[in-house]
Order: C-alpha cells, then structure tokens, then sequence
C-alpha cells in the first residue's frame, strides 16, 4: 500500500508521480490535501506525519537497577539483559502522532477537537496524538486506529479550508 503523495513546490498541487522532480516533496497521503492547502494558503510548512499504526518497540540501554522491579510489572515493556547495576529494556511505542510542522510561528486559533499548538520553539506545531490503547488499557485494533487517522485528517482539511490565505 502507497501511504505518500508528492506535492510540487512551486503550485503544491498533489501529483501522483514524482518522477524525479526535483520541485515535490514527499507528504503523507491522509494530510496531503490539507498540507497542500496550507502552502497554496501562504503557511509553509516544514515536514509532517499523517499518523501511521505498527507494532514497535524502542530500545533503552544502560537503565538504572532501582528501575527494575518496577519496569517488570510494565506489560509494555521486555526486559532485555540485567546486569549488577543496570538493565537494558525495549519499550513498546503506544502511540502516534499526527502533525504538521510550519516554517516559523503561527497562532492558530480553534484548532480542530483534539490537536494541540505548539509554540514552544521558534516554529509552530500542530498536532494530534493518537493512542493504541483504549481508557481501559487496552489495545485498540489497526481498523480503529486506522478510522481515527482518517476521521482526524478530514478534520484537519476542513479547518485548513476556513483559514484565511496570508
């Protein structure tokens, strides 16, 4: 399955082939139409993610021994090699992230429910998290996760649609 659309540079149109255009960029095909919008509207952006559900985990190496007992009783968590003062572990990913990275600050108001601004750096943010596991702990199947990607890129294009060209 193709998760990517090539947007051009100069019109930010989405295209279906890049071809080796050196004039597209590479963006996820759930936020295409809203990425493109928000470069046709004046916003530049930077880079982005349209969210993506895989089964992960992260490696941590070298943690402190105190930790153990406690990252044992963790069912997202494989304890990989315990040593006399440490341990290293692997750290199931329990979520992702859906985004929009912009080229500088930008203070949007009434974002779409659920998605945060952040303005913490020199750039802005938008973005949604979207948990693998539900309030009860329990792990969301690929069709939800996936229905929550695409319902929360919608909702994204449309309220890219009402914003005002810079």
């Amino acid at each position: 399955m193709d998760h990517n659309s090539i947007i051009d540079r100069n019109t930010f149109e989405v295209t279906l082939h890049a071809e080796d255009h050196k004039d597209v960029f590479i963006c996820d095909k759930e936020i295409a139409n809203a990425v493109a919008l928000l470069n046709k509207k004046g916003y530049k952006t930077l880079a982005s993610c349209g969210g993506h559900y895989k089964i992960e985990f992260y490696e941590y190496l070298k943690e402190d021994i105190s930790k153990l007992e406690e990252y044992k009783n963790n069912n997202r968590i494989i304890i990989k090699e315990i040593r006399e003062n440490d341990f290293d572990y692997w750290q199931e990913v329990d979520k992702t992230i859906m985004y929009i990275l912009f080229d500088k600050k930008y203070n949007f108001n009434n974002l779409p429910k659920g998605f945060e601004l952040d303005n913490t750096r020199e750039k802005t943010c938008v973005e949604y998290i979207i948990n693998f596991y539900d309030e009860n702990n329990k792990h969301r199947t690929i069709k939800d996760v996936t229905r929550e990607i695409e319902s929360k890129s919608k909702e994204l294009e449309e309220w890219v649609k009402l914003l005002p060209r810079i």
